[in-house]
């Protein structure tokens, strides 16, 4: 009998309208399934990751890093990581693929494949069971990391499938393994999951056809029911590669970028040089010694807790749009900061007020100081690429913002998938209010003109209530860089924004 299970293949909701479930629930079923770690491998994407990391460090099981991919006109790949270096190669490729391609596409070639990519195992997954040529030359590009994936979903043809994929696999001589492709948490998803399936086809789900999944299959199965469908040997082997899969994210390390700091000084002595010169302008006569006591103490716990680059950033933006004459200032609880006055960034003066740098900026809260910075909105974008021309696309790009599902977008999709006219599904989206995080109420419904008691209204409010706080799509933020030493897919992949001359990393 085979000693447990990890799953190797799994969709979480960040796999936009294809998994129907966020990973917290993916992780506590496969927790009381008792699987022995779990897969999140979104489709070109790791922008779910952290969450997924959350997720696995609330439930204690181990999260497997890595991704789907599709070649162009070539096979699908379930990228997996193995360790940091692994997790840097699948950074970059997943960039390559989506800075290709508009916003919301990625693409894949064989070409992006002819580096080694060290660090990554591969599962194949198989069009078809006569796809020779495909895995010979997966077999060229990751020798001894590869695997071909046997996914059985209780199809008709389960056994002849199973028994031509092993004989696959022995021609190849490549080792297989068990996988679920899974889609989502629990077999009662999936409705939800043919629901965004037709909506990302823009489709009723009557119309959607081969695009939906046969059946319910694609979810956490127990593990009785995977030793019926499954040889052990194929079991086994996906907790030996669960093995080798020892990759944290807590193993990132981010660095500030140092050309702000010119050659003969540190952060701390330049951010102690410029403060002193903004003294100099603030207070003409000399600072009070209020103002010097207040500095002092203040340039002593930044360099404590190691922010001096921090704040050498945002002088020099603050800088550029003071040369450029854009109206700027900051704002917030950096107002509290007699360094930040100082350097130009806000205008509260430490002489004529009583300020508390606590609010601002603490050992004890031991979390990042917050500036944030108002630039005049006609002219945002000088600042915008100013910040990309000063480091590069490949160590700054903008923040991403997760767009989810309120009551009003989810029950317009959800009624446009189920069949509804367009006045019905525009009647029912004007029974939510416009960010409600509900399905609209009883009453509402009523004095709308709807049943509440008819079949297809209950289906569309159940729906409506599952899809409701799932993320829609990945927008970008109006002006939150990350910006890096090294280059930015080293810690996270970048795509590109909806705007021109714009990217975003993949995390909000």
């Amino acid at each position: 009998m085979s000693a447990g299970y990890a799953e190797l293949h799994c969709l979480s909701n960040f796999s936009f309208q294809r998994g129907a479930s966020s990973a917290l629930e993916l992780f506590q079923r496969a927790k009381k399934q008792g699987y022995q770690a779990l897969a999140i491998t979104d489709e070109c994407t790791l922008a779910g990751i952290v969450r997924a990391w959350q997720a696995a460090k609330s439930v204690e099981l181990p999260l497997i890093i890595g991704s789907e991919v599709r070649i162009e006109n070539g096979p699908k790949l379930v990228l997996l990581v193995e360790n940091l270096e692994g997790y840097q190669a699948l950074c970059r490729l997943i960039t390559r693929a989506r800075r290709r391609t508009q916003k919301g596409q990625y693409q894949v070639l064989r070409e992006d494949f002819s580096e080694p990519l060290p660090g990554l195992l591969a599962l194949w997954v198989p069009d078809a069971v006569d796809d020779f040529a495909q895995g010979h030359w997966l077999k060229q590009v990751f020798a001894e990391r590869l695997w071909l994936a046997v996914q059985l979903h209780r199809g008709q043809d389960d056994a002849r499938r199973l028994n031509d994929l092993l004989a696959l696999a022995r021609e190849l001589r490549m080792p297989a393994v068990a996988s679920g492709d899974v889609h989502m948490h629990a077999r009662g998803r999936r409705a939800l999951q043919d629901t965004m399936t037709a909506i990302r086809y823009h489709l009723p789900v009557a119309d959607a056809g081969l695009r939906l999944h046969p059946n319910g299959e694609r979810h956490l199965r127990s593990l009785d029911v995977l030793r019926d469908l499954y040889p052990a040997a194929l079991l086994d082997e996906t907790l030996n590669i669960a093995r080798r899969c020892t990759f944290d994210l807590g193993q990132l390390r981010y660095q500030y970028p140092r050309e702000l700091v010119p050659e003969g000084h540190s952060a701390a002595s330049w951010l102690r040089e410029l403060t002193e010169r903004g003294m100099r302008e603030r207070w003409p006569g000399g600072a009070s010694e209020k103002v010097r006591g207040l500095i002092d103490k203040e340039l002593g716990l930044i360099a404590e807790l190691g922010y001096e680059s921090y704040f050498l950033t945002v002088q020099d933006i603050v800088a550029f749009a003071r040369r450029e004459k854009i109206l700027c200032q900051g704002r917030g609880s950096a107002a509290n900061s007699a360094v930040c006055f100082a350097l130009g960034i806000t205008e509260i003066d430490p002489d004529r007020m009583n300020m508390l740098f606590e609010r601002f900026l603490s050992k004890e809260r031991n979390e990042p100081p917050d500036i944030d910075v108002d630039f005049e909105h006609e002219r945002r974008e000088e600042v915008l690429q100013y910040v990309f021309q000063r480091y590069g696309r490949g160590r700054a790009a903008l923040t991403a913002v997760v767009s989810s599902y309120h009551g009003a977008g989810a029950v317009r999709d959800v009624a446009k998938a189920l069949g509804l006219p367009p006045d019905q599904v525009n009647a029912l989206a004007d029974c939510c209010g416009h960010w409600s995080d509900q399905a609209p109420p009883v009453e509402r419904l009523r004095e709308g003109g709807f049943d509440p008691d008819s079949p297809v209204l209950r289906r569309v409010l159940s729906l409506t209530q599952q899809l409701i706080g799932f993320p829609r799509h990945l927008s970008q933020h109006p002006g939150g860089f990350v910006i890096s030493e090294q280059p930015l897919d080293h810690l996270v992949p970048v795509e590109n924004a909806a705007m021109a001359e714009r990217t975003i990393i993949q995390w909000d």
